[in-house]
């Protein structure tokens, strides 16, 4: 079971591989470090242990604290080292951070991607790990490496937030990620007239405060409701044709009968399809969402 360790709080005894990063997305980038550290731990006998953010670094993130948890489960993580990103941490010299990690942990080695950076200013990189490592009063190793490339771009958390909430590129987003992007959230009442007035019954969800936002407009969405899975479409923003601006997220899932009034639903994004827009009549908006979903049926 994946064990959390408060920075600078509490101990992990046992010979332990650090891997050094943000981890605010685990995405492909990330996925392929943490592989490689899986192997060089199980080569040198040493339990795997992740560093991360508690809340990232301020603001909305691709993912929360609790879904990364679970997505490292998958590459045999022993223990995350759980730091919060304040103020104290961020005048923390780079000496004094490795300092204060060896001080708790039993760490014999160091990994991290090549534009790595850390302490105060961000003056620490990949080559001040190496020193550090060379200099056998320290008695830790370090392996830098190289960074992933997507069709020619440097995979990162700022282009992938760039295409969920700017371009409503989800396409792209998702090959970044190596999985579709998705918020969960509770279902509430909405004003009930999708089924009665348009003839499309949808669950409205308030869009997590936590989580970055897509683009305003209609998506080809997954969306999961228990052991459920269903294709939909899902708009997030207003309903202009009715005169409401609030925002909110409203999904219609293809096949589904019945309620979900206070369930978890996780609904994941896989194309976006157009702009929200204004119609003249209930009629003319029935048949777009025809079309959106016709085109939603369709395998990307």
């Amino acid at each position: 079971m994946l064990e959390i360790i408060k920075y600078n709080e509490q101990e992990y005894p046992y010979p332990s591989l650090l891997v050094l990063g943000c981890f605010d997305a685990l995405h492909i980038g990330h996925a392929e470090l943490i592989k490689k550290a899986k192997l060089q731990a199980k080569i040198n006998g040493l339990d795997l242990g992740i560093m991360m953010f508690s809340n990232g670094k301020g603001g909305r993130q691709i993912y929360t604290l609790e879904e990364k948890l679970k997505l490292l489960e998958q590459f045999n993580v022993k223990f995350v080292l759980l730091i919060d990103y304040n103020e104290d941490f961020k005048k923390t010299s780079p000496e004094q951070f490795l300092s204060n990690v060896e001080s708790k942990l039993n760490v014999k080695g160091y990994m991290s991607g090549r534009d790595f950076r850390f302490g105060e200013g961000a003056k620490g990189k990949s080559s001040t790990l190496k020193a550090y490592a060379e200099d056998d009063d320290n008695g830790v190793w370090y392996m830098p490496v190289k960074d992933i490339t997507y069709v020619g771009e440097k995979v990162s958390t700022t282009l992938i937030k760039n295409c969920i909430d700017q371009e409503g590129n989800l396409v792209k987003a998702g090959a970044l990620l190596g999985r579709n992007y998705s918020v969960t959230g509770i279902v509430v009442e909405g004003a009930n007239r999708g089924k009665k007035v348009v003839g499309f019954p949808t669950v409205n969800m308030k869009y997590p405060s936590d989580k970055v936002e897509v683009k305003k407009g209609v998506y080809k969405v997954k969306c999961l409701a228990g052991d459920e899975e269903f294709i939909g479409i899902a708009n997030y923003g207003g309903r202009p044709t009715f005169n409401e601006n609030s925002t909110i997220l409203e999904a219609h899932l293809d096949g589904f009968i019945g309620t979900l009034y206070g369930r978890a639903v996780t609904v994941e994004f896989i194309e976006y399809l157009r702009e929200t827009q204004k119609f003249e009549s209930v009629d003319e908006l029935k048949a777009q969402l025809k079309l959106d979903l016709k085109r939603a049926r369709l395998k990307v």
